[in-house]
């Protein structure tokens, strides 16, 4: 057996180890910087880490017990599969942004891409009860931000995340070279919501799906803050889109704050209560939002449609995102949004006839029926936009 295989070995059976104490054992590993350096560490200093008797064992080359070597057998053959891997916190496929983290996980179940996994990603997480405008929103972002070079990264839930990596698959769809990571709550070989399955498969097949969680793991409600933390933990940034004051989402901005992560939040209409949690982020320091390149240009990075409009010598239309925002009276109306009102008068839209219509970008169309709904000219219930 290769130096390799017997590392893998050890962090198999020291993840299975019963009675461990994980927390401890990753920031053991944090500090050392490697598996193979905690091994050569006292019996004094890892009890000073916290480490369990077992775990000491273990590092000192004490045997595992059968049934760790059991479980770890299992990992083993679910790995066999060309699209699964057993990402150890000393691979050099485990994400630098994770590893530099206070709390890195010893071990990262993988469905996919492992370049995908490394890569520059920005989460986006929200409401699992989103409004029509909140998964309108998540799509928008996810596809913008997904065409400009950034991985999005989400938890796989109803919703915000759902759309979200919709948005970006259907970018990467196109000539994007990143696509989308979805963090599980659940063993890997679990899908929750079980209605996600094929999304689930989408996402193994064009980006990557991962896990900290054993295999076989069920959807436990104290899974998902660990869950939500190694989704921050994955990205520079997090993105809210519609969230509730007690909201989940909320935790990951939490741990995004602690992780050092740039926070982001989508403002949404002060009826809705699915969005006071954002607004209660921007109160607290997040980064207003509204269009994408808000974020890009953090990051550093711009829309695919402005480099290739620089490329080319061009310069952007009017309707280009971030520019229909007008906050006049009605008699300053965009041409857009008069032209939407001219619709509506006719009859009731869906979202979707305003695309069909080819009348502007998704982006345009979103910021002006949004301006619309904000002034009060327009109201949408069940995704169906009304003159108010």
């Amino acid at each position: 057996m290769s130096s390799d295989d017997l590392q893998l070995r050890l962090a198999l059976s020291l993840f299975h180890c019963k009675g461990g104490h994980a927390p401890a054992l990753s920031r053991a590993l944090r500090h050392q910087g490697s598996l193979k350096a905690l091994m050569a560490t006292t019996r004094e200093a890892q009890e000073q880490y916290g480490l369990s008797l077992s775990q000491q064992a273990l590092l000192s080359g004490e045997p595992a017990s059968a049934e760790s070597l059991a479980l770890g057998d299992k990992d083993l053959e679910w790995a066999l599969d060309s699209e699964h891997h057993l990402v150890t916190y000393d691979s050099i496929f485990y994400p630098e942004r994770l590893r530099e983290t206070d709390c890195p996980p010893l071990l990262l179940y993988v469905r996919g891409s492992l370049a995908t996994l490394g890569s520059l990603q920005l989460a986006i997480v929200g409401s699992r009860n989103a409004s029509d405008y909140g998964k309108r929103n998540a799509y928008w972002m996810a596809r913008e931000l997904c065409k400009a070079g950034v991985t999005v990264c989400s938890g796989l839930a109803l919703g915000v995340d759902a759309n979200a990596h919709l948005g970006a698959l259907d970018a990467a769809g196109s000539d994007a070279s990143v696509s989308t990571v979805a963090v599980l709550g659940t063993g890997i070989d679990r899908v929750y919501p079980a209605a996600h399955r094929a999304l689930f498969q989408r996402i193994a097949d064009n980006g990557a799906v991962v896990s900290e969680f054993p295999l076989g793991m069920r959807a436990y409600a104290y899974n998902f803050p660990r869950r939500n933390r190694l989704i921050s933990g994955l990205s520079v940034g997090v993105l809210v889109i519609e969230a509730a004051i007690k909201s989940g989402s909320l935790i990951t901005a939490r741990y995004a704050v602690e992780q050092n992560r740039e926070v982001y939040a989508l403002p949404s209409l002060l009826s809705n209560p699915q969005g006071r949690g954002c607004h209660e982020l921007i109160k607290q320091g997040a980064m207003l939002v509204d269009d994408p390149n808000d974020i890009l240009f953090e990051l550093g990075l711009e829309a695919r449609e402005a480099r290739e409009a620089k490329e080319a010598g061009d310069t952007l239309s009017p309707t280009g995102f971030g520019n229909l925002i007008d906050t006049g009276e009605p008699n300053d109306l965009q041409p857009l949004q008069r032209k939407l009102l001219q619709r509506l008068r006719t009859e009731d839209c869906l979202f979707d006839s305003f695309l069909d219509a080819d009348l502007a970008s998704f982006g345009a169309l979103n910021h002006a029926l949004l301006d619309l709904e904000v002034r009060g000219l327009v109201s949408c219930r069940g995704g169906r936009y009304t003159i108010a």
